[in-house]
């Protein structure tokens, strides 16, 4: 029982702040890579790139791979790196959809002109 004069928390504040607990521990701890491949394979969290070393992004912050696991950033660093990952997936956009000159004359019919090869005589 509340002692008169003290707010009871509600049922609802009382989970909130289990949730906020529960997510502390886990962004404190290092989780396993099978963890990450695994949550990444579901699409619960989502990388970056696909590059070895990519980081990924998971309950708000971003991941980087190390010798125990994946560590979380901590908040600035994640909110940094939601900068470059803005930047860095526009320009990867950009340039899926440019086509080498190549493939864009061979669908207009037209044909790359013939080139010796290398020590042809």
């Amino acid at each position: 029982m509340a002692e008169p004069g003290t707010p009871t928390a509600t049922w609802a504040e009382r989970m909130e702040l289990l949730k906020d607990s529960a997510q502390q521990r886990v962004l404190h701890a290092p989780m396993p890579t099978a963890a990450m491949e695994q949550l990444i394979a579901e699409g619960k969290a989502d990388a970056l790139g696909r590059f070895e070393g990519s980081p990924v992004r998971y309950m708000d912050r971003w991941w980087r791979p190390d010798g125990l696991g994946w560590v979380a950033l901590d908040e600035a660093a994640s909110a940094e790196l939601d900068l470059h990952a803005e930047r860095y997936q526009a320009a990867s956009a950009a340039t899926a959809s440019v086509r080498p000159p190549a493939e864009a004359d061979a669908e207009h019919g037209q044909t790359p002109p013939n080139r010796p090869e290398a020590g042809a005589a």
